[in-house]
């Protein structure tokens, strides 16, 4: 009996612990997919479908960015569309190559001459691929990208000696020998349009993987979703993503990362052993090479949401972390901050790697990756417009009613052999955001420009114009930025996901393809937005008390009216925390009106009004209670100087709250005066360059390459009117010198010039000289009626000319310009 009871025992025990092993085994569930499944803001797919599509980016007339899962090329090297009916056939790994659903990302060109003819919609690829025609049995789809694993997956611990292989990481997985690496299962393929119109292309599925030791590949049970879709910015750009939910019902653990093994050309033809170079700014990398007569270059960037944080070039490798240290939780160039250009291989059969820092996501839970890749030729431009944000009152990724934000707004030319020249940018603020607009800097490739006026803000509009008058080379850039405050009216405007959206347009020309085209392309940026603890609202307004009107948010008025402002700053009944002190309240009263200190009144929280007689400076504010306010009262004139639109804020330093929030500046509403019947020139340009140039004794016409300051106008009259430019070089007070004081001799036709519009800035214009009575910038009369108008677009890049004769002496010259208004009458 006691014999029986020691056997049995052990029985029970093992039983036991087969039964622990397979419990959480079984309550795994492959998801059903559905295109729904991940909120990717497309919600027009289609599908599943059997067949790929293939998707095209105008880049030049002649030249295209196209995107594809699978194949998108013939057997004769020329783009196709939905040929490949295996796109979301199970993958397959042997070795290093992996096959079927794989990114296939080209250049589609005409042009080419091959064979002795020239070729149509030809086929450039990125990445290294197999051959043109079909290989026994096996069809052209079965050489796309072969030798790239795409996305992978790691434990961001994972220390194995065999390294991160295509088989054992990637995505697709293939299930190949020792890996346990299954991969995506039950895949569909969809199709969709972004809100642009450009095609979307998506393959979801279920992602196995039972850890293998000899890898240490880790254990996941995922839903994912590969989508290649177009930059919403309108460049010719095709952003790469990823969306991972975790189907278990434990958390998942891991380190994305992105492999391609790259080549530019023909897949029977071109060099694979080309060098990879730094992007700068650890934004990415790019190569570069030519095929058949022609420069190409093609580019990675993080530049988009949740894009990557590490990246490398390196010699193609079993190891696709080779670039990271050899692990998955490495660095990469990113850690040196590179300069643009710099070389990160040499010419070898070269590869890149992007990764992502670590992310655990519990069960149910969505993480997203992203990374950008643009292919290009010479002389094309590729414009890539970013716009972001900071808060400055908070660093814990709230963003509340009161902050004040930094947006930046931002275009780099990652063209190749290219010059875009740049004419404007427009920011359409969205109620909800108060703009300082004595806070807007621009800037040229990182060299601050003329300050903008106050009068490129529309506050009617609630639109921001910034004229960009510059030209950009390769990796050139222009930037623009200002703050705002966050108001309540932002709490009325979100999104259904609780956000704020600012988006920005950029436009311009690309000059060396199509000069006379403008382009826009546009950024924006969301941030979500709730309501503070400490509630407070700051209002100004106005009135003209000549008329006898009563306080409102804008009004208008004649030189010599009287003007009146209420200003007023309430901590609301509702809120939580209240004002326990500010440093002031203050006003910079505007060129164009005369204070009358004798008119300043303020009232306390206590009700008591007292004269203000020293200025518009507060001083110290005190405990303000909820419910209670400050109100300050004043009273200005206008001047005879007085021109356009007079927009004015008040403002308040120095904010401390009793929930211990600070506020280094907030400020008020605007109050907006129109001041009528005056016209004349509120700015004019103050330089226009025209660059450096070698005369070797010949003579040389050049044009400008930037021009500093803004040509704006006010004419509210209702006559139309010219405006004229005039140059003297005959003049010893304006004509061009040097410091030797040497001239510049006039041609037979001239010395400067201008490019005469007929009726609209758009126009390609006709180069007119410069002269002493006074040039129009434009033929037809402009317009009455208009208490500001912005011309700078008509006095920009490349809209100046000078005709430098060949005994032009060494020197930088410096000369005037006027400018004159006249009346159509």
């Amino acid at each position: 009996m006691r014999l029986k009871q020691l056997i049995e025992y052990p029985l029970i025990a093992i039983f036991m612990i087969i039964l622990f092993i397979l419990i959480p085994q079984n309550i795994v569930k492959a998801a059903t997919i559905s295109p729904s499944d991940f909120n990717d803001g497309i919600t027009n797919w289609t599908g599943p479908y059997s067949t790929n599509s293939t998707g095209e980016l105008p880049i030049g007339s002649s030249l295209k960015l196209g995107y594809a899962f699978g194949t998108a090329q013939n057997a004769n090297g020329k783009v196709t569309n939905g040929t490949d009916s295996d796109v979301s056939k199970y993958s397959e790994s042997s070795g290093v190559n992996l096959r079927y659903s794989k990114m296939n990302i080209f250049l589609d060109q005409d042009g080419l001459e091959y064979n002795g003819k020239y070729q149509y919609g030809n086929y450039i690829s990125s990445t290294f691929q197999g051959g043109l025609s079909n290989i026994g049995s096996n069809p052209i789809s079965y050489y796309v990208s072969t030798t790239s694993p795409d996305f992978m997956i790691s434990p961001p611990d994972s220390k194995s000696s065999n390294g991160i292989k295509t088989s054992a990481f990637s995505v697709l997985g293939g299930n190949a020998s020792g890996t346990n690496n299954e991969g995506m299962t039950d895949k569909k393929f969809y199709k969709g349009t972004d809100e642009n119109g450009n095609p979307a292309y998506k393959i979801m599925g279920n992602f196995t993987r039972t850890g293998n030791s000899g890898y240490k590949n880790g254990t996941y049970n995922l839903e994912i979703e590969l989508l290649l879709r177009a930059s919403p910015t309108n460049s010719a750009i095709v952003q790469r993503e990823m969306y991972v939910k975790n189907t278990s019902s434990s958390n998942a653990e891991f380190i994305t990362l992105f492999g391609q093994d790259t080549k530019l050309g023909a897949i029977d033809g071109g060099n694979d052993n080309v060098p990879i170079y730094d992007m700068g700014n650890k934004q990415g990398l790019y190569i570069e090479d030519s095929y058949l007569g022609h420069s190409y270059r093609l580019m990675i960037t993080n530049q988009m949401k949740d894009g990557f944080t590490h990246y490398n070039g390196q010699t193609t490798s079993l190891n696709w972390a080779s670039g990271l240290g050899g692990y998955p939780d490495g660095n990469g160039a990113e850690q040196y901050n590179y300069a643009h250009g710099y070389k990160l291989t040499k010419n070898v059969d070269t590869s890149y790697v992007l990764s992502w820092d670590p992310v655990t996501l519990t069960p149910n839970q969505t993480a997203h990756f992203g990374s950008t890749m643009g292919v290009t030729a010479k002389p094309y431009s590729i414009p890539t417009p970013t716009k972001t944000y900071t808060n400055e009152t908070r660093s814990t990724g709230e963003n509340k009613v009161g902050d004040k934000l930094k947006f930046t707004l931002h275009l780099v030319n990652n063209g190749y052999g290219a010059k875009w020249n740049a004419q404007q940018i427009v920011d359409q603020l969205p109620k909800g955001l108060q703009i300082d607009t004595g806070s807007i800097t621009r800037s040229s490739d990182g060299t601050t420009i003329s300050q903008p006026d106050a009068t490129d803000y529309d506050s009617e509009n609630r639109t921001l114009t910034i004229p960009m008058p510059f030209s950009l080379t390769d990796n050139q850039s222009e930037t623009v930025t200002f703050e705002a405050t966050i108001t309540d009216d932002a709490l009325q405007n979100l999104d259904s996901s609780g956000k704020l959206t600012n988006k920005a347009d950029f436009t311009g020309s690309d000059y060396m393809v199509s000069p006379s085209q403008v382009d826009k392309y546009s950024a924006s940026t969301s941030f979500p937005v709730s309501a503070p603890d400490y509630n407070a609202s700051f209002t100004k307004k106005i009135k003209n008390i000549t008329n006898n009107e009563d306080y409102k948010s804008e009004t208008t008025a004649k030189p010599g009216d009287k003007i009146g402002y209420d200003i007023i700053y309430k901590v609301a009944s509702g809120s939580k925390d209240h004002l326990l002190s500010a440093t002031t309240i203050d006003d910079d009263l505007p060129a164009g009106l005369t204070l009358d200190k004798k008119s300043i009144y303020t009232t306390g929280s206590d009700g008591v009004t007292y004269q203000q007689t020293w200025g518009l400076n507060t001083g110290t504010i005190n405990e303000l209670k909820a419910g209670q306010q400050v109100e300050i009262t004043f009273e200005a004139t206008v001047t005879s100087s007085t021109v356009g639109t007079i927009t004015n804020n008040a403002y308040i330093t120095g904010v401390k709250t009793s929930g211990n929030q600070t506020y280094d500046k907030q400020l008020s509403t605007d109050a907006i005066l129109h001041v009528k019947r005056v016209n004349g020139f509120i700015k004019t340009p103050t330089n226009i360059d025209f660059g450096t140039t070698n005369m070797y004794g010949k003579a040389k016409i050049l044009q400008n390459v930037t021009t500093d300051g803004e040509l704006i106008v006010a004419h509210p009259d209702s006559n139309q009117f010219n405006v004229n430019v005039s140059y003297d070089n005959d003049a010893s007070d304006s004509q061009m010198k040097n410091n030797d004081n040497d001239t510049i001799p006039t041609s037979d036709t001239g010395l400067l010039f201008i490019r005469q519009r007929n009726d609209s800035y758009n126009d390609v214009g006709t180069w007119q000289p410069i002269l002493p009575t006074g040039t129009p910038i434009q033929t037809t009369p402009f317009e009455g009626n208009q208490q500001t108008v912005n011309l700078t677009n008509y006095v920009g890049v490349n809209d100046w000319q000078i005709k430098l004769d060949s005994s032009t002496k060494v020197g930088t010259y410096h000369g005037t310009l006027t400018w004159t208004l006249n009346e159509s009458i």
